[in-house]
């Protein structure tokens, strides 16, 4: 029951509770930054200090009126929390608490046995540290499980993602990444265009030089076509010797500029592959609010007009006022 005798115990355990609380919530954030770290962990060692100073000296106080040791006790388990991790500070406040108070139990405690009180004190003071210890174990077990499971579903996110040769996103990410960005073109009508890369006369580099050569070809090619996208792209395998390119927010001419390098780059494989004639096909198109069949259709007519216009050529289907512009 709350009265006149117990208000100070209630009030000195509300506040506790209170920073505590704070402790842990604003603390924790505070020390996250290096500036503030040092500052912090002093504030936070000082608080709990003074929380068991204030333990031992209401405890005495608490044993004199005839209630026993519970402020020690209770202050203690609060200690626990804003001090996990730091399981050696713990150890060492908790540790000084009870000498303090056992000492100032049989110097200033007005009772004949203290003995019991003293007990309790010990006992608790190892309760706190075993839970707390405990309470870290538990923690630290769920934050490496956590960590772990979520280092799994990273990995097997990219390989769901990736293509195994070329590590390139495969079909199905190159997809829904063009869906995405073709939506999000439309919303906010920023440009967004399309390179469909194929290698030229790729079924004699197998038959000539054979499957694994063929395979180094397609992952330097896929280099090659890297190096001339930004981070925002997307670059794509679309199955044998076929790539993807979405260029968000890159108009016609840009989209042509960066074709044109990139079929430039693959030229220079030629140093690399003396023996072998390594080139490039593009089809271009710039979306222009049809869907993503579409969109894809218009880039694998162009690619055609590059194969037929020699290959190693870069040509662009443009549609406008319902007339497809060509170069």
């Amino acid at each position: 029951m709350l009265n006149a005798a117990n208000l100070p115990y209630t009030l000195l355990y509300s506040f506790s509770l209170i920073v505590a609380t704070a402790n842990i919530l604003v603390l924790g954030k505070l020390k996250s930054l290096s500036k503030l770290s040092s500052f912090v962990s002093f504030i936070e060692a000082l608080f709990s200090t003074f929380l068991a100073s204030v333990a031992v000296f209401w405890s005495i106080l608490s044993v004199n009126d005839g209630h026993g040791i519970t402020p020690f006790a209770i202050l203690m388990m609060l200690l626990c929390f804003p001090l996990q991790g730091q399981l050696n500070l713990l150890l060492g406040i908790i540790s000084t608490a009870f000498v303090c108070l056992m000492f100032g139990l049989i110097r200033y405690a007005d009772i004949d046995n203290i003995w019991p009180g003293i007990v309790t004190g010990f006992t608790s003071a190892v309760a706190c540290f075993v839970v707390a210890n405990l309470i870290e174990r538990i923690r630290l077990e769920n934050f490496e499980m956590i960590s772990k499971l979520s280092s799994i579903n990273k990995q097997l996110h990219r390989l769901s993602q990736e293509d195994h040769l070329t590590k390139l996103l495969n079909r199905r990410a190159i997809d829904n990444a063009l869906k995405r960005e073709l939506t999000r073109s439309e919303r906010f009508d920023h440009p967004l265009s399309l390179l469909m890369i194929d290698v030229d006369n790729f079924k004699q580099i197998n038959d000539g030089f054979g499957h694994v050569f063929g395979d180094q070809v397609l992952v330097d090619i896929s280099q090659c076509i890297k190096k001339h996208i930004r981070d925002v792209d997307y670059v794509g395998r679309m199955g044998g010797d076929e790539f993807l390119v979405i260029l968000i927010e890159t108009n016609q001419d840009n989209a042509l500029q960066i074709a044109d390098r990139m079929r430039n780059e693959v030229m220079n494989l030629n140093n690399q592959h003396k023996d072998c004639h390594v080139s490039i096909s593009v089809g271009l198109t710039v979306a222009q609010g049809e869907s993503v069949v579409a969109l894809l259709e218009k880039a694998d007519k162009a690619l055609y007009l590059a194969k037929k216009a020699g290959k190693n050529k870069v040509r662009n289907i443009f549609i406008h006022s319902d007339k497809p512009s060509i170069s």
